[in-house]
């Protein structure tokens, strides 16, 4: 039953207040500039003139299809100019009133003169603001000939590589586009690593919106943090790019090549990647489909998730379900193979985009642990040794194929295949230490083989009506995910007890899940008048997944694995379906917007257990899903915009499975039938500043996430030997967590860059600043503990900008961290950490 409380209350007050601001935009000027063989043409500057005496009112740069839109327009008659190298400057005299002004397709000649020998000395801006885009100009970041878009992007303000991520201002890039093309799928380190800097003519950093909320107009909350590089228009006819090698000491060693051919809207793309340098090419689409299942994490109402932090789509994610799979960047020695084809075409009617993308790493690694615990009064040190070697083989293909029957209606398939090849092993060492002494001890020997197969085909269907502001949208997405494979357990532990000395383990497992789901957004937009625009979409999702997980323990009569072990084994299936309805507003003048929507969601959730006894749980779930949005721009160059929205998190099958993993011996880890879905708030703020002539740039990013039902964790340390109501006997030392839903859970975060040139050594400084504040809620031993992490951090970095002959960088980034629990208070901690590097 729908209930309200005190959290909801607030969380409505919270979207009233919001919903008096947030954001749209109706462009009052647009068009498309295209030359004589009907050709777009992006990065040409569009000009707004005064009719009177020709002074600049304002100046656009159309986009990667050519086209240009002004917003913030005053009415009467104006003097339009378009200007392109090469090409003859095109004027023409336009009228504006309260309506948009389309001014079609502006065509350009190229011009007949050559001009040779001219010097041109003007400072280029480093950073433009174009709107919701901050875009930067590659002229103004000096680099060594053979660099590549990540160096010249790592340069530039907000840009950051860390842990082998792709950062923009604070935030993971998730996407990386080529004249506004697909290129190689949704894996930004390949792009980055791949693209020649002299073909960049400018880099582009956005919230890139769902193709459906692009064309309707209105958010849904699912934004890709996105960079788009423009290239120059010498590179868009041609072909180009570098063969490069090297070998070190140690046996390192890299080689690749990367090789393009463009004409036109035709282009081509290879690229190879071999090295033994701990380079990596790693992204999420390498872990779909042997990572959970096609239920895992889905997010009604608008989310984003990320595995950062061991968060998948805003879940937990226990450890045992990655770690066939991740191969962390900081993690051992990394050899590394990859190939990539990418093409790209257009015609009349059809945009076609292709790629392929095949990577193999294999790593070797060795790591030492020690964890202490602190339950109340008692005390558990864990120390652990760990060797071992993993091998995983990605194959990868996207397509991107849009078909436009007329100017009215459109359609976008956008298939997606994956499949991965998993195979490990490993050897590990665990010790439990408490007060008096060892407690147990445990040798394992594990290895893996599991393949993965991950299918996606998002349908968009758009129709735009002779009314403008009237459309209609279908988005259709069905996905199939399956995972098989074997693992193998050798373990001996023993333990400083009379009931339970030692205990070995000799089996092998072959889990075996597969789902399929699918989701359907119809959306119908109708304008009640220049200025505002309502929306009413109808959403459902419905997902069927099914896992299943036999153990057989070795019987030495038989020499053979044919042992069923009951409380190791578990057939499982989870079906899931939501439907929501919705409706949104949105309003704007001439420097604020603002949309405010609000959506009912009627659930339900059935696991169903057969093996290795009968178990049903149903469970339904009703939610008022609101999302707002604000934007007011003081000028053209500054700008700020606030977004919240509200989702649901539904749990994996893993985290709903009743199967123990004893993967590690003395830390046990079993799913729970009984949790439900989270409800997650979340909200946020940018604001930014450009000076153009000042060439300063300057933003800040804040966001914050409230979640009920927050999907955490429970974990029992077994004190003495103990037999738990799920009849698994505890040895004294060892623990067992299981997920479960917890309140309390909050994170605020805030980030701020300023970049300034430093004239007398021409170069730029960057310096950032960030703060972060956790509470995370568990179970320890059935006591709620509140673990709360606070992150202070300070950073810079200066880079050249004196010549393409000269190259340096200095950076230095510092973190002071603070935690604390409410009862494990022995735990408590303070560390420093500093990363600096030239």
């Amino acid at each position: 039953m729908f209930y309200l409380n005190k959290f909801y209350f607030f969380q409505l007050l919270l979207f009233i207040f919001i919903s008096i601001q947030a954001t749209a935009q109706i462009p009052k000027l647009y068009g498309t500039v295209i030359d004589l063989k009907g050709n777009s043409l992006p990065g040409a500057g569009v000009s707004l003139l005064s009719i009177s005496d020709s002074t600049l009112i304002e100046t656009v740069v159309t986009d990667t299809s050519g086209n240009f839109k002004f917003t913030f327009v005053n009415n009467g008659k104006h003097l339009l100019r378009v200007s392109f190298i090469s090409f003859t400057d095109f004027y023409t005299t336009i009228s504006l009133d309260e309506k948009p002004y389309n001014a079609g397709k502006l065509v350009l000649k190229e011009s007949s003169t050559s001009l040779r020998e001219i010097n041109i000395d003007a400072k280029t801006p480093p950073v433009q603001a174009k709107g919701d885009t901050l875009q930067y100009n590659a002229d103004a970041f000096k680099v060594n000939k053979d660099a590549t878009a990540e160096d010249l992007a790592t340069k530039m303000p907000g840009i950051t590589i860390q842990d082998g991520k792709v950062q923009a201002h604070g935030e993971d890039v998730k996407k990386v586009l080529v004249d506004g093309k697909p290129f190689l799928g949704d894996d930004p380190n390949a792009a980055l690593k791949n693209i020649p800097a002299e073909a960049i003519d400018k880099i582009q950093v956005y919230d890139r919106k769902s193709d459906q909320s692009t064309f309707t107009g209105f958010d849904d909350g699912n934004t890709t943090k996105t960079i788009n590089i423009v290239t120059r228009p010498q590179f868009r006819n041609g072909t180009f790019g570098k063969i490069f090698s090297g070998y070190g000491t140690e046996d390192l060693w890299k080689n690749g090549l990367n090789i393009n051919f463009f004409k036109d809207k035709r282009k081509l793309s290879i690229l190879g990647n071999a090295n033994k340098i701990n380079e990596q090419n790693f992204s999420a689409d390498d872990l779909l489909g042997v990572v959970g299942t096609s239920s895992g994490g889905r997010q009604q109402g608008g989310g984003r998730g990320n595995y950062g932090g061991r968060q998948s789509g805003g879940r937990n994610v226990q450890q045992s379900e990655l770690s066939p799979f991740l191969v962390d960047q900081k993690n051992g020695i990394a050899t590394t193979y990859s190939a990539g084809l990418n093409y790209t075409n257009q015609w009349k009617k059809l945009t076609f985009t292709i790629s392929y993308f095949y990577n193999q790493t294999l790593n070797k690694s060795t790591s030492d642990l020690l964890r202490q615990y602190y339950t109340g009064t008692d005390a558990l040190n864990y120390s652990e040794t760990n060797s071992g070697k993993t091998t995983n083989y990605n194959h990868r293909a996207n397509v991107n194929l849009e078909y436009k029957f007329d100017t009215l209606k459109s359609l976008l398939i956008q298939p997606k295949i994956s499949f991965q090849k998993n195979s490990g092993s490993s050897n590990q060492s665990g010790i439990n230490t408490g007060i008096n002494g060892q407690l147990s001890r445990a040798i394992t020997d594990y290895y893996s083989d599991i393949n993965g197969y991950n299918f996606t085909s998002p349908i968009l269907y758009r129709h735009s009506f002779l009314k403008k502001g009237r459309t209609f949208s279908a988005n259709i997405t069905p996905t199939y995910t399956e995972n098989k494979g074997e693992s193998g357990l050798i373990s001996y532990t023993t333990y400083t007890s009379d009931t339970l000395p030692t205990d070995s383990l000799n089996q092998i497992t072959n889990p075996v899940s597969h789902g399929w789901n699918t989701s359907t957004d119809l959306t119908f937009t109708e304008p009640l008048n220049t200025l505002t625009q309502l929306a009413f979409t109808y959403k459902n999702y419905y997902s069927n997944s099914e896992s299943a997980k036999q153990t057989f323990s070795y019987s030495p009569a038989d020499i053979l694995y044919n042992q069923l072990d009951t409380s190791l084994s578990n057939t499982f299936q989870n079906t899931y379906f939501s439907q929501s309805l919705g409706t949104s507003y949105r309003y704007q003048v001439e420097k604020w917007n603002f949309m405010a929507g609000i959506s009912y969601q009627n659930a339900s959730m059935k696991n169903e257990q057969t093996f290795p006894f009968f178990e049903q749980v149903d469970r339904r779930f009703e939610n008022i899903l609101p999302t707002a949005m604000f934007q007011y721009r003081f000028t053209l160059k500054k700008n700020l915009r606030i977004n919240y929205r509200s989702n649901n998190n539904t749990p994996s099958v893993n985290q709903l499975q009743n199967v123990l993993n004893n993967t590690n011996p003395l830390q046990l880890s079993i799913g729970n039938p009984a949790i439900k879905q989270d409800w997650q708030n979340y909200i946020n703020l940018r604001y930014s500043a450009v000076n153009s002539e000042k060439n300063t740039s300057f933003f800040i990013f804040t966001n914050a996430t409230f979640t009920h039902d927050y999907l955490g964790n429970s974990t029992f340390f077994a004190s003495g030997d103990s037999l738990l109501v799920e009849g698994i006997t505890l040895a004294n030392g060892s623990q067992l967590s299981k997920p479960v839903n917890l309140n309390g859970y909050y994170n605020f975060r805030t980030f701020a860059n300023f970049s300034f040139p430093i004239k007398k050594i021409k170069s730029n400084l960057n310096i950032n600043s960030n703060w972060s504040f956790t509470r995370t809620p568990s179970l320890i031993n059935n006591a709620v503990n509140y673990s709360t992490m606070t992150v202070t951090g300070f950073g810079f970095s200066l880079s050249s900008n004196i010549s393409e002959k000269f190259d340096f960088t200095l950076s230095s980034n510092a973190n002071l961290n603070n935690i604390s629990n409410s009862i494990q208070e022995k735990i408590n901690s303070n560390y420093y950490n500093l990363n600096s590097r030239f």
